[in-house]
């Protein structure tokens, strides 16, 4: 109800997307000049040429386009996309979700040994013990994922592989982190009584924000695998304190987030205006 609220008074007034501000560069040169440099409170930011806004983080990209990219990679095939096929194929939840832990304590190991860039691997290798000298200090992240970085340390430390893995792709790429955030705007009121329900709504939401196709494809395959884990009562009971940890006031868009965001193929308003 409060969101159409909303829409209706953005209606009324006919705003649009294309009267919220954004990164504007691209509308007139390849690239720009920049400025990397810390932000008051120890982040890293990086001020671009004619830009309102500092951009948040730096996008590393030897990081993006090579550990980071096999990373994904990996993990989209083996916990994603093969977690689809068991469960299409009938598998039994209890098996799947248990090969989903495995994969996660034992690490994400090589599979696909095609080479990225001038980097060869070699199966069996553990991508986290590739990236993990490519992690920044916890200090410079942006305050969002030093958020998640301190909360997942209070509730679970023994998982801290898992930690690392996920605050690195949150921090090198700002797609993911900034959908991440965008989550936040849908949880609803009830986030700290039903935090799994909070969750499946929101994510329920990000196949409506992508624009491409298959972007809403990973969507759903992300929707589907995440809450068949959460019905494993260990994942869940460590989910859920987490998600009550969070202070979900430092894990949102700001304004800068925000007027970054809006350069990307996502409907980053979609909670006040309808596209």
């Amino acid at each position: 109800m409060f969101i159409q609220i909303i829409r209706w008074y953005y209606r009324l007034i006919k705003k649009s997307p294309l009267d919220f501000e954004m990164v504007s560069y691209w509308k007139t040169k390849q690239s720009v000049e920049a400025k990397v440099t810390k932000s008051l409170d120890g982040s890293t930011v990086m001020y671009m040429e004619g830009e309102k806004y500092p951009f948040p983080g730096f996008p590393r990209g030897h990081i993006l386009f090579g550990p980071l990219s096999k990373l994904k990679h990996e993990i989209k095939n083996q916990i994603f996309n093969e977690s689809w096929r068991k469960l299409e194929e009938g598998a039994p939840k209890e098996k799947i979700i248990n090969d989903i832990k495995k994969i996660i304590l034992e690490g994400i190991k090589v599979k696909d040994t095609s080479k990225i860039g001038s980097r060869e691997y070699q199966e069996g290798e553990d991508c986290f013990e590739i990236m993990k000298y490519d992690m920044l200090p916890v200090r410079a992240m942006s305050p969002a994922v030093r958020e998640i970085h301190r909360a997942w340390i209070k509730v679970s430390p023994q998982t801290s592989k898992l930690r690392d893995i996920l605050c690195f792709i949150l921090q090198e790429d700002d797609a993911y982190r900034w959908r991440v955030l965008w989550l936040a705007e849908w949880f609803g009121w009830f986030i700290k009584w039903k935090p799994v329900k909070s969750f499946d709504y929101a994510l329920s939401m990000l196949e409506h924000g992508e624009v491409v196709s298959d972007m809403k494809e990973r969507a759903r395959l992300l929707r589907r695998i995440v809450i068949l884990t959460l019905e494993d009562k260990e994942i869940s009971r460590q989910f859920i304190a987490l998600f009550k940890e969070i202070d979900w006031k430092k894990v949102r868009l700001s304004k800068g987030d925000k007027y970054h965001f809006r350069g990307k193929f996502f409907r980053c308003d979609l909670k006040y205006i309808e596209y």
